[in-house]
């Protein structure tokens, strides 16, 4: 085996290693020269554009870099370096982060907050001045506007983005309320405002400078705003620490109708064009203290008292707005019925349109009945008062009431039979009326109209209106009615009358008015001077049928009205003549004052026979001589 030598073991010897090596001279060689490194000599100068061009490519691939970043774990770190660059040199890379964070505002919005919170620590003198320096509020307000661009109307991103913003300046506060006056962009102001009330609520611009422009949105002219603002006041409405403020807010918009004219502008932005109440003008300083009352039914004496003070004009269309809050609050309410019970003086025609409306789909209950008896005896002049509740009244308190009822305005006196005979016109979803319609209309005639003439033109009116009432007023109604009159003492003035309208109404009543002018012979009608007229008014009217009736009054009475009529002599006499049987019943002096003889004919008839006799003998007479003289 041929052994291993190492580097350190001697070689061995050879035939030519034991012969010293001849000496060999050195040629000499030409030394080179060492250069010294310049590096300013092997840099080419790059221009200014293009370390800017250079620059800026290199942070746009670091804002793109996002995936790769979050793929290696290091998005913290992408995050930090852009904004320490931007916040550094500001300028166009500021321009560029804008740009790439608006392209793409979900994706980008932890990179917004964190460059938001950066120019506001600069702002604020946490840190270093930059150049080129962006302010926190014109960034933030930059970012708002590429929100509210890009994101669609309803993108609550953009209230997140406020609500973690580190700070609310006067701006954005302009930048918002702009949002919230346009009908685009109003549901994202005004949802923005809430969230802020609910959520900032300290700081230079806490829950009071949010809610006041909350609620002076109310009072706008955008109406899609104004609705969403006073949808959103009633929700904060039910938060105690934000409540008082909200009522003082409302009374207050709610005394602007105490002016004379609306204390802001119209939609034109002219003052002087806003110089008298208009319906809107109204309805806008009412309409969110209108809307609270469902919420608190205390305002009910606020809303009261002003209405005393307030201008026809405006009283009326104030009527016209309380509709569906009084529904809403509903009879049982322990304030409204105070309220009722105890009217502010002016604020009538304000409790009657309340209890108009409470009573209108439904009876009123009997705390709402006892509080309006109370009122009408304080106030006993004002029957209105009680044409609400009348089907909760007792039978002898609407009887007692009607002579006042029937001297109100027509329109006033149509609702008090409206509700009086709606019962029984078939619907009986409502209560029974406390009178039935025979009732009523025997009440009307039991009104002492004797010595006032005005009182009679009114009941007069009163009993036209139940006749128009067709369907309830039948045939059978009316002979009911005027059976219970006619058993009256003494007989109603208007009796007559509503005998002969009746009887134009169902002409087959006539036998039945027949039996009634028969009765009032018996009662002495000519001793009633205008039941006596109307007594003759129906004789003549129902001629012939009247003709025996007549025959039956006194001597004395019928010449009279044979006087007046002449041409009746010859109708009774004819119906004497057709009805032979009547004349044996008939008195010889009733007889004789209409010509006729108790034992023959009447002088008419015997005048027409003595006539045709002499006629007969002339005839005869004649024909005799005429015979003579041929002979």
């Amino acid at each position: 085996m041929v052994p291993r030598y190492s580097h350190r073991m001697p070689l061995p010897l050879t035939k030519n290693s034991l012969h010293p090596p001849t000496h060999v001279t050195p040629t000499p060689q030409k030394l080179k020269r060492i250069r010294v490194f310049d590096l300013s000599n092997s840099l080419r100068e790059i221009k200014e554009v293009q370390i800017k061009t250079i620059t800026s490519q290199t942070f746009q691939r670091i804002l793109t870099a996002e995936k790769v970043s979050l793929l290696r774990g290091t998005s913290e770190k992408r995050i930090s370096v852009i904004i320490n660059l931007v916040c550094q040199f500001g300028g166009s890379y500021a321009s560029a982060l804008l740009d790439f964070i608006v392209d793409d505002f979900r994706a980008n919005f932890d990179l917004a907050i964190a460059w938001l919170f950066a120019e506001y620590a600069l702002t604020e003198n946490y840190c270093l001045s930059r150049r080129e320096a962006w302010s926190y509020e014109t960034c933030l307000t930059l970012l708002l506007n590429g929100a509210c661009e890009r994101l669609e109307s309803r993108d609550r991103l953009f209230t997140r983005l406020i609500l973690e913003a580190p700070k609310i300046t006067p701006s954005v506060m302009d930048n918002i309320k702009s949002y919230c006056c346009t009908e685009e962009k109003a549901f994202l102001g005004i949802n923005t405002l809430k969230e802020l009330i609910l959520k900032r609520p300290h700081g230079p611009h806490g829950t009071e400078d949010f809610l006041q422009m909350l609620l002076e949105i109310t009072l706008g002219s955008v109406e899609l705003a104004r609705v969403q603002a006073l949808h959103v006041t009633k929700k904060l409405y039910a938060k105690s620490e934000l409540s008082a403020k909200i009522e003082r807010f409302a009374l207050q918009s709610l005394q602007y109708l105490l002016s004379d004219f609306p204390p802001f502008q119209d939609d034109t932005g002219d003052m002087e064009i806003a110089t008298e109440w208009t319906e809107e003008s109204v309805n806008l300083c009412l309409q969110l203290f209108v809307s609270l009352l469902p919420l608190n039914h205390k305002l009910l004496k606020d809303l009261a008292m002003i209405y005393t003070s307030t201008t026809p004009s405006v009283k009326r269309i104030v009527l016209k707005h309380i509709d569906k809050p009084v529904r809403t609050i509903g009879m049982e309410s322990p304030e409204l019925l105070h309220l009722v019970e105890n009217c502010p003086v002016g604020a009538e025609t304000l409790i009657m349109r309340i209890l108009y409306i409470l009573t209108e789909n439904c009876p009123p209950s009997g705390g709402l009945v006892e509080r309006v008896r109370e009122l009408y005896k304080h106030n006993p002049s004002d029957v209105r008062f009680l044409i609400p509740v009348l089907h909760g009244l007792h039978k002898n308190e609407v009887l007692a009431a009607l002579p006042y009822f029937i001297k109100l305005s027509p329109n006033l006196v149509r609702g008090v039979f409206d509700r009086l005979l709606l019962s029984f016109r078939g619907d009986h979803g409502h209560s029974i009326s406390p009178v039935t319609p025979s009732e009523l209309l025997v009440a009307l005639h039991n009104i002492d109209c004797s010595n006032d003439e005005a009182l009679m033109k009114s009941a007069i009116k009163a009993t036209n209106i139940c006749f128009s009432e067709k369907s309830i007023y039948t045939q059978e109604v009316l002979a009911v009615v005027l059976q219970q009159l006619l058993d009256h003492t003494p007989i109603p003035v208007l009796f007559m009358r509503t005998v002969i309208q009746s009887l134009a109404a169902h002409p087959k009543l006539v036998s039945f008015v027949m039996t009634i002018l028969n009765r009032l012979i018996s009662r002495q009608v000519w001793k009633m001077p205008t039941v006596w007229q109307g007594f003759l008014r129906c004789c003549e009217l129902t001629k012939p049928h009247s003709l025996t009736i007549l025959l039956q009054l006194p001597q004395k009475q019928l010449i009279g009205i044979v006087q007046v009529d002449p041409g009746l002599q010859k109708e009774l006499v004819e119906h004497i003549e057709l009805y032979p049987h009547t004349k044996m019943t008939l008195p010889s002096a009733i007889l004789q004052s209409l010509g006729l003889h108790p034992t023959g004919e009447s002088d008419i008839k015997k005048k027409r026979k003595d006539s045709s006799t002499k006629k007969r003998r002339h005839s005869s007479k004649s024909n005799s001589q005429d015979k003579e003289s041929f002979n």
